[in-house]
């Protein structure tokens, strides 16, 4: 007992002392193990990681939820038979993170490499933006000296993809599923939108999240042109809600077979409250802020005089730039305003065309409150289909991360519709869109002159009949076709005998195309992401290097 009392303080000072000294005695190697597993676990919970959680349920995946109407015919006899949406989706182990795959699929998406044909598509409003076809033949293997053009009586199936937010055809998720939707045997067009793909804009016209003439024009052109093609549409991201506003729209009146909507962000007014919530959400509502500013800066000209300039380089989130230039130019009263007339979810039971909806409930820039699960159940057209996990625009599968779940299952489900009885019964197209031309590489042809920054800006609105000749030669378009000026363009003859550049200089050339602030922004979220490792990493050398020291 005496031993017991004389060891117990007998004030609150001895106490503090003797836990300092033992505090003291802890090997320092202990507190760096420690302070590393504390991090690893912060940042584990706060970029949302789920391998722990695959791990312990035998890396078996997770369940894929379809919603829809129960006397649907398109689930019944389509979707049914779509062996993809019927599975479970297993992300890529070491991309077990919402926002690792966000990022991954940007940055390090490992597309696939081939070559657009462009197509220059002059609007009736006399606004132009480019329209990049990948055809069947282009990766079938076959033979393709005769086949620049498609034949007015051809009955391949063509389909239309939407980009996201300040994407073009270059972007990494939209080249897997063009090539891999090419693969399957269909033409594919890359409908990009204003001002993008290094096309300048001609007009006082910009896309916004509800622009759907674009879009319209662009359907009723190709249908008219190629009126025994069954068409499809795929949307991305902003380009699902323009697609499903469209839709929504125009009705029983559209003339396409079917569409998919991927990543929607649904209600753009619950979506902007979303994306400024929490902490890392902002990461994303900075960057997509800074992609805008760098957009409105290659058209200054216009969105000075449109716009409030000012405003738009101090503007700080995705609100503000809709506050100083979307709401400016689209003549929209306030930014709600804008965000309830535009959102998509609001035109969702008007759709009348087989639809297919794939989000992931972890997206982290389009929340899952904004999907509208009643809509999309109570419409018979509409097929919902969310995975608990895949960010937004990723959905990575594969020890290996070379495929992206939701290209494969949009195109299993495309096939399927094809195949069935179930398409939407075509219109023919009642106005005729003047002023498009063939397909052509018209980049570097006349009347248009290559300028700085990635650019083309028109000489003149009339064209010539040497250049109506120039334009009925289809030239490929390399895969970068984004280009400065005094720089040779992708395309150029000399391109096309070197053999293609190598993995560093294509990474190093779409990293180029966005503005500094974006790179150090996005650099930062990746060091961030990957810290976890280096932080076991770091606590692992310490333990052995303290190990091996002498005592």
């Amino acid at each position: 007992m005496d031993c017991c009392s004389e060891a117990i303080p007998d004030t609150a000072a001895e106490a503090y002392k003797l836990l300092f000294r033992s505090a003291f005695a802890i090997p320092l190697s202990h507190y760096l193990v420690g302070l590393c597993f504390l991090l690893i676990v912060l940042l584990y919970n706060f970029l949302e990681f789920h391998f722990v959680k695959d791990l312990l349920t035998g890396f078996r995946g997770g369940s894929i939820y379809l919603t829809y109407n129960p006397s649907s015919e398109i689930y019944h006899g389509v979707v049914s038979k779509c062996r993809t949406l019927h599975g479970r989706y297993l992300v890529t182990p070491w991309l077990s993170s919402p926002h690792i795959q966000t990022s991954f699929v940007n940055f390090f998406g490992r597309p696939p490499l081939f070559t657009y044909r462009r197509q220059m598509f002059h609007a009736s409003d006399g606004g132009m933006f480019a329209l990049d076809w990948l055809m069947h033949s282009d990766v079938s293997g076959a033979d393709i000296q005769n086949n620049h053009t498609i034949a007015k009586d051809d009955t391949t199936p063509i389909v239309i993809m939407i980009p996201g937010l300040t994407s073009d055809s270059a972007s990494p998720y939209l080249k897997h599923l063009v090539f891999n939707t090419a693969k399957s045997g269909w033409n594919v067009v890359v409908s990009n939108h204003r001002g993008l793909g290094g096309v300048s804009v001609t007009s006082d016209c910009f896309y916004n999240a509800g622009w759907t003439e674009d879009v319209r024009e662009v359907i009723n052109y190709l249908h008219q042109e190629y009126s025994q093609a069954p068409l499809f549409v795929v949307g991305t991201s902003i380009g699902a809600n323009i697609l499903v506003k469209y839709l929504g729209e125009d009705g029983e009146h559209v003339p396409i077979a079917g569409a998919a909507a991927v990543c929607s962000p649904w209600d753009l007014l619950i979506g902007s409250r979303f994306i400024s919530r929490r902490l890392i959400q902002t990461f994303y509502d900075r960057a997509l802020t800074i992609g805008l500013q760098g957009y409105a800066q290659l058209h200054e000209t216009r969105y000075s005089r449109l716009a409030n300039w000012d405003g738009i380089k101090k503007s700080r989130s995705i609100r503000d730039f809709d506050t100083h230039a979307t709401c400016l130019v689209g003549n929209y009263e306030t930014v709600d305003t804008y965000y309830r007339r535009c959102s998509s979810s609001s035109f969702i039971g008007k759709v009348k065309v087989p639809l297919l909806c794939i989000s992931a409930l972890d997206d982290p820039v389009c929340t899952v409150e904004a999907i509208p699960w009643d809509e999309c159940r109570a419409n018979k057209n509409v097929v919902l289909v969310t995975t608990q996990h895949g960010g937004h625009l990723a959905f990575f599968e594969g020890i290996s991360g070379s495929r992206l779940w939701w290209v494969g299952a949009v195109n299993e489900y495309l096939g399927a519709l094809l195949s069935s009885s179930l398409m939407h019964t075509q219109k023919k197209a009642e106005n005729i869109v003047p002023n498009s031309s063939p397909l052509q590489s018209s980049i570097d042809q006349g009347p248009y002159l290559n300028v700085a920054d990635g650019m083309v800006a028109p000489m003149g609105n009339e064209v010539s009949e040497e250049n109506k000749d120039q334009n009925n030669q289809a030239v490929s378009v390399k895969e970068n076709h984004v280009f400065s000026g005094g720089r040779k363009p992708d395309f150029a003859p000399d391109a096309e005998n070197s053999g293609g550049s190598s993995i560093v200089e294509k990474c190093m050339h779409q990293l180029s195309r966005q503005t500094n602030k974006s790179i150090w922004l996005l650099a930062y979220i990746a060091v961030i992401s990957s810290w976890p490792i280096v932080g076991a990493a770091l606590g692992f050398l310490f333990k052995r290097k303290f190990r091996s020291a002498p005592k």
